[in-house]
């Protein structure tokens, strides 16, 4: 099984995250009015830490696009991300557009986005991060509790 999650910030205020599941795909975009890199990280936390779902949300400018992270078993993860036409709306999941529904290896995909979120650390650093994203900071209490719990399941 084949899983890949980039992350990078697009402008002023504004990120893109591409997520690829074997020949699944989906690519989500927030902008600055969410902090979306702290709660892709602290959505896929609370899984990792045996929670039996959690969600993420990355607010659009209008729109929204929405997370939702499954727990099955002990090291597996159903994902789907639902796209939503207005901003905090507040919509059942049943009215959105679905982009993406698969499974995958929690961990694999915990990984993954780890790795993302470090490859975004060390080209840009956390000022440089700041300074591109404006209203967060980067996320590195959320990164470390994912880096921990990760390294706590390996052994």
């Amino acid at each position: 099984m084949s899983v890949h999650v980039s992350y990078r910030l697009t402008g002023s205020g504004w990120s893109e995250c591409n997520i690829v599941i074997d020949e699944h795909q989906a690519t989500i975009t927030a902008s600055y009015l969410s902090d979306a890199l702290g709660e892709l990280l602290g959505a896929v936390s609370r899984v990792v830490e045996g929670v039996s779902e959690a969600t993420a949300s990355f607010a659009e400018e209008p729109g929204e696009y929405r997370c939702r992270f499954f727990r099955q078993g002990s090291d597996h993860l159903h994902l789907l991300i639902l796209e939503f036409p207005q901003l905090w709306g507040n919509r059942p999941d049943e009215e959105s557009r679905v982009l993406l529904d698969t499974e995958c290896r929690l961990r694999t995909f915990a990984g993954a986005v780890l790795s993302a979120s470090q490859k975004l650390l060390e080209e840009i650093g956390v000022e440089g991060y700041c300074e591109m994203w404006g209203r967060h900071d980067f996320p590195v209490e959320q990164q470390e509790k994912l880096r921990k719990l990760l390294r706590q399941k390996a052994e």
